[in-house]
């Protein structure tokens, strides 16, 4: 459902991802490391380029910044453990397919 700024959710997590150069999967702390990658390239302070550019591109990137955090910080963890199971790690993967020899 579109939001009063004309984009769904959706759209706005889609953009701010594909500013921060992210792949459709990401940790939190990756996000952050990107976020701290970025900055550290257009930050008026630093960057050397055209200046106008430069604050316009650090603009962006604290806006997708904001975006992806605030969804991730309200996002409900369930840990239920039918929930919990759905999505095991790659090592209860393994030792559910191979287990101890």
């Amino acid at each position: 459902m579109p939001r009063p700024g004309g984009k769904s959710l959706f759209e706005q997590l889609e953009q701010a991802r594909k500013t921060l150069d992210l792949p459709e999967i990401a940790t939190i702390n990756q996000i952050k490391e990107k976020y701290r990658e970025l900055s550290k390239q257009w930050h008026p302070d630093r960057c050397r380029e055209d200046p106008e550019r430069c604050h316009r591109m650090q603009q962006q990137l604290n806006g997708a910044y904001h975006t992806l955090m605030s969804y991730c910080n309200n996002f409900q963890y369930s840990f239920r453990k039918e929930d919990v199971e759905k999505y095991p790690s790659g090592e209860d993967l393994w030792w559910e397919r191979f287990g101890q020899f």
